[in-house]
């Protein structure tokens, strides 16, 4: 009898531990979500992108606006996690910087949120109007053939590729000396997310030297692009310079498509491929942050080196992108 009121006991414990975990999923979607986006940023700002990932039963939301009248960006960013799907834990978080460049051409309608549905182990991406869904969202943004170009002087030559929305640098800590910014995020510019598959297709910066100025120009997916001047100046005592009959593009595409290079980006929150110049050579670089195995590796394709990598500890439990973007605007 014992027992048997015993086993009754366990079966109405699970019976009601089932029926709270029910209760308790949240039922957020993309529109709801966005409701909750203070009504003067809906009304100001417009929205230009908006992104969704899941991954074991985790999802993350998030919502790019420009505010033409301010020149920002900001990123609304709502993340929810369960532990046995039971217990359930929100987070909410904002990041906004000034831009010198207009998104307004990106602008899409909110309505378009009500086609997002949730699902499990995908990613959704809002560009331009339409949904794109897992591999496809890679397939839309340009390749580092299609941009670089014979007859410029180049300053700096950037690929950018990130696992989600984002504006801002990512904050690492490395062993007794505290806080440190890693090398990766340009203030002004709307980082969009890809899925680290394809190490020669992202969002591209041409840093292009023009007299005494650098021409910024930066090419998004479907052929859109944005440009300005830096208010960097051009020093040509530097020797900084370069033009493709100075680099082997070639030789550095093949190894940035290598499998060793997609194997080792895979999981990152943050991909740099970059061609600049230093010590009077032209060097092709990639860096990435993997916070799944705390570490930022480096790799130079150009002229060829090993693959080097710098172990970090994350801060509340993972990298985070800072608050306040603390990098120069350009280059």
């Amino acid at each position: 009898m014992k027992k048997l009121t015993a086993v009754l006991g366990l079966l109405s414990i699970l019976l009601l531990l089932l029926a709270y975990a029910y209760s308790n999923q949240p039922h957020e979607t993309m529109s709801s979500l966005y409701q909750k986006i203070p009504e003067q940023v809906r009304e100001n700002a417009q929205l230009i992108a908006a992104y969704y990932s899941s991954q074991n039963g985790d999802r993350e939301y998030q919502f790019a606006f420009y505010d033409p009248k301010e020149r920002t960006l900001s990123i609304y960013t709502f993340k929810i996690s369960n532990f046995l799907k039971i217990f359930w834990d929100k987070e909410e978080n904002k990041i906004t910087c000034e831009t010198p460049f207009n998104y307004s051409v990106l602008a899409t309608s909110p309505e378009k949120l009500k086609n997002f549905e949730n699902c499990d182990n995908c990613k959704l991406f809002l560009y331009k109007g339409r949904i794109y869904k897992n591999k496809e969202i890679e397939s839309i943004y340009p390749s580092i053939e299609q941009v670089i170009k014979e007859n410029t002087t180049y300053v700096n030559f950037v690929l950018l590729k990130d696992e989600e929305l984002s504006i801002g640098g990512i904050i690492e800590r490395h062993g007794d000396m505290g806080l440190g910014p890693a090398y990766f995020g340009y203030k002004g510019l709307l980082h969009l997310p890809t899925t680290m598959h394809n190490p020669s297709r992202g969002v591209i910066v041409e840093f292009i030297a023009k007299n005494d100025t650098i021409h910024v120009v930066i090419h998004y997916p479907k052929n859109m692009t944005f440009s300005t001047i830096s208010s960097v100046r051009l020093r040509k005592d530097w020797n900084s310079t370069w033009n493709l009959k100075e680099v082997p593009l070639s030789e550095i595409l093949q190894k940035s498509k290598s499998k060793e290079l997609s194997q080792e980006i895979k999981g990152s929150l943050r991909f740099e491929f970059s061609i600049t110049k230093r010590d009077n050579r032209a060097e092709a670089w990639a860096s990435w942050i993997n916070s799944r195995k705390q570490a930022h590796g480096y790799w130079r394709l150009y002229p060829p080196d090993k693959i080097e990598w710098r172990r970090f500890t994350c801060i509340e439990k993972s990298c985070r992108w800072t608050e306040e973007n603390i990098f120069d605007p350009f280059p």
